[in-house]
């Protein structure tokens, strides 16, 4: 059961809950972790090195065995234009392959000790081209004495007493680096603090050598304003279990409004909100000695933060609470989060986990000292979720938003960015993504595009939604989470066009291009590139462009064609017709081909109607494709000639025609041939006009194909309907009015002359037997007849 607060001392913990997510802190100074920047002949430029931070709209081809050593290879060769003066001052610190191809990620060192914030990102699409660069590699970094005069004890004391830490501590670290954000550079310690008061992943700044606190800055992502390491025992196997959850909130499912019997009410549930829960299975639920616990492969309830409620375990698998038990944030959680990110990683084919630990996302369900605020904290990996108002951990919203700060932190190997409010619309881009995908409200709804559905847009406060109609740069307003609608209203109307899958793939492997200084331009152009990477079509990544620009992006300039492989047509079972998708980077034909061409040959394919189609790459690597259909046919008559000495007419032709030469032809004649190139009519023509008929050798043809029909139709019947006296029958009426002769034997005349052999293999069958001869005495006189034999037997 939980606490329930009078009015006045609700009031009171809401004002102090308040001053904690503020993160007020005494005597407290922040830094600054902005790039200054300018732009030259469309390039990114840093304003204080004068080198390009991002390098966009490029296809280099690159060699190498790996793709760290395709990386370092660009590098080498660019040394100049990135100031680079030594390649050994870079090592790969991060590497991560996927859909779009490879990102590597080269960080800059000064006698081993790293360079806070100085990285090359190097990605490499799946065809071994440098397509993308993102660099904060710094060329001004000065030699300083890297021994450190205090220790890390005594950096992270100081760094305690600077935020005025206390009570539990979630996590901390301590990492030595260079710093060349002031004036000079500085050895100095980064010390990560989290901590139950004040709230936050509070990252301390101390000088090495002199022990000053150069600032002190919360880290954490946040869903809405204000502003350890776990050992893991042996693993067992998992098991299912059930619990009830709300899908995405009780209000989208009910399509209702605040209030009545949807409202928070202290945590009561009513039946209406009851009603809104669904019983679900929870996937790979963890059970060790008679023990279950919400933790699995791709989520794991932790009890890290105030006001530590525990982690719910039981001995049952069944979880089935209502929202009047904490218990109940606990399953939600678990459900939605590992939902989230098996569609990630088994869905998308994406591989992304956390890299701070081992197995399934952490997060405390109930957190943040019960305030009404929720964050990812980036120096453990972990969620929490606050419980003012609605408990956060009710609304799926705010779920995947804290957890889309993680997949930001996870993509980019703690390289994510705040920049313009980059992380806050990424996060509410991937919950909108999730939520819409359940189809629960239409287009013309409001709250379509509301967002925190439950949490938000009610008394507690104003949610946020993702129509939102500023434009960049000039809707910027400075408050990350009012700025980051911006980047999650292009994303979302480009999902409503091509759909949820493209979108979230080309999202994902985009933003794990980014690094920590990039802003919403710098993500849109990624995006972009990785979609690109992955094949999609130019219709697609029009899309993209066309989107992105309208609000206010501007992206590289992308010039492709379209493909047109011509018209439908038809060609003669004798010709071939050659196919040409025009001039682009890569081809892949239906036929398994990869040339420019392929020729299609009716004598290979016999007559029907054929379909090709190709798949073509342009230079700045989309696709487009085009489909053509080709009728093979068997053809009869005369073309019409291409010269123009010749006439011959009518066409079609009944049988007679005139050949009409324009030009005297000596030793001139006329052949036909037939279908498979035999010579049926010559003649030789003596005048330059000519007529000549082909009536009886056109009635020679008819005859022959109509021979040729009733043999296919007469093998097509099947036993029962083609009997042995059913064919005699049809013999016999074949022979009527034609020089035709046609004597059957049946049963007693095969005894008669001793046809033994036949008779019995025939007694197999429920038909009689039957001998047909036809005798064929149309010939010239003295010829011999022709004799066709037949003996058949239906079984």
């Amino acid at each position: 059961m939980k606490v329930k607060f009078t009015l006045l001392s609700l009031l009171i913990f809401c004002f102090i809950a308040n001053g904690f997510s503020q993160n007020k802190m005494g005597n407290s100074h922040s830094f600054n972790d902005e790039i200054a920047y300018y732009y030259k002949d469309g390039v990114k430029m840093s304003k204080k090195n004068n080198t390009p931070l991002l390098l966009t709209n490029i296809n280099d081809k690159v060699t190498g065995n790996t793709p760290s050593e395709m990386a370092f290879n660009w590098i080498e060769k660019n040394q100049q234009l990135l100031k680079i003066k030594k390649t050994t001052d870079l090592k790969v610190n991060f590497k991560r392959s996927s859909l779009s191809g490879h990102n590597i990620r080269l960080q800059q060192y000064l006698n081993n000790i790293p360079v806070d914030k100085a990285q090359i990102l190097v990605h490499i699409s799946n065809t071994k081209m440098v397509t993308y660069i993102g660099n904060t590699f710094d060329p001004s970094v000065q030699k300083i004495s890297t021994i450190p005069s205090i220790t890390e004890q005594e950096a992270f004391q100081i760094s305690k007493n600077k935020i005025k830490a206390k009570g539990h501590l979630a996590f901390s670290s301590k990492e030595l680096l260079i710093y060349n954000k002031q004036k000079t550079t500085q050895l100095i310690y980064k010390v990560i603090i989290e901590s139950e008061t004040p709230i936050g992943s509070w990252e301390v700044l101390v000088n090495a050598h002199n022990g000053n606190v150069i600032g002190a800055k919360d880290k954490a992502y946040y869903y809405q304003h204000p502003e350890k390491k776990h050992i893991h025992p042996k693993p067992v196997p998992p098991v299912n279990g059930t619990g009830n959850v709300f899908l995405s909130d009780p209000l989208s499912f009910a399509n209702a409004t605040y209030g009545g019997g949807y409202y928070d009410n202290n945590d009561a549930t009513t039946t209406l909100l009851d009603a809104a829960m669904a019983s679900v299975t929870l996937l790979d639920i963890d059970l060790t000695t008679g023990t279950y616990m919400l933790k699995g492969p791709f989520a794991e309830i932790v009890d890290d933060e105030s006001p530590f409620n525990g982690l719910f375990t039981q001995g049952t698998s069944t979880f089935n609470f209502n929202r009047n038990d904490d218990a109940f944030e606990a399953v939600n959680c678990y459900y939605i989060i590992d939902k989230s990110m098996r569609y990630i990683n088994q869905t998308l084919g994406i591989t992304l986990m956390p890299f701070q630990y081992s197995g399934g996302v952490k997060y405390d369900p109930h957190g943040l000292n019960g305030s009404d605020n929720s964050h990812y904290s980036p120096g453990s990996g972990t969620l929490a979720f606050g419980e003012g108002g609605v408990d956060d951990a009710e609304d799926a919203d705010v779920i995947i938003h804290e957890l889309g700060h993680g997949i930001h932190d996870w993509a980019t190997g703690g390289n994510a960015s705040g920049s313009e409010g980059l992380s806050e619309g990424s996060g509410d881009y991937w919950g909108q993504s999730y939520s819409r995908s359940l189809n629960q409200w239409t287009s013309s709804d409001p709250e379509y595009q509301w967002f925190f559905n439950w949490d938000g847009h009610n008394p507690f406060w104003d949610g946020r939604i993702t129509n939102y109609g500023a434009n960049y740069p000039g809707g910027l307003s400075g408050s990350i989470h009012t700025d980051g609608q911006i980047w999650a209203t292009s994303l979302m109307r480009i999902y409503d066009i091509i759909g949820r899958e493209k979108v979230d793939k080309a999202f994902l492997e985009g933003l794990a291009m980014t690094g920590s200084s990039t802003n919403q331009q710098d993500a849109a152009i990624a995006v972009r590139q990785a979609a690109i990477d992955m094949g999609y079509s130019c219709a697609d990544i029009d899309v993209f462009t066309q989107e992105f620009t309208t609000t206010g992006y501007v992206l590289p300039s992308l010039n492709h064609t379209t493909i047109d492989l011509g018209t439908d047509t038809t060609i003669c079972d004798n010709e071939s017709i050659t196919i040409d998708a025009g001039s682009y980077n890569n081809y892949l034909w239906s036929t398994a081909a990869t040339s420019q061409t392929i020729l299609v040959d009716g004598s290979i394919t016999g007559t029907g109607m054929f379909t090709y189609w190709v798949d073509v790459t342009e230079t700045n690597g989309c696709t487009n494709t085009d489909t053509i259909n080709i009728n093979v046919t068997t053809c009869t008559g005369i073309k019409e000639n291409t010269f123009d000495e010749i006439e011959i007419y009518p066409s079609p032709t009944n049988g007679t025609f005139t050949i009409e030469l324009h030009t005297n032809f000596n030793n001139s004649s006329l052949e036909i041939f037939d279908a498979i190139g035999k010579i049926i009519y010559s003649q030789t023509i003596i005048k330059n006009k000519t007529k000549t008929s082909l009536t009886k050798s056109i009635r020679n043809g008819e005859i022959i194909a109509d021979a040729i029909m009733l043999s296919r139709d007469i093998s097509n019947l099947p036993s029962r309907d083609c009997t042995p006296l059913q064919l005699a029958s049809r013999a016999k009426k074949i022979s009527s009015n034609r020089p035709l002769k046609t004597t059957v034997f049946n049963t007693d005349k095969l005894k008669k002359l001793g046809f033994g052999g036949l008779l019995g293999v025939a007694s197999g069958s429920q038909q009689p037997p039957c001998f047909i001869i036809m005798e064929y005495n149309g010939g010239k006189r003295g010829e011999k007849p022709i004799v066709f034999v037949g003996k058949t037997i239906t079984f």
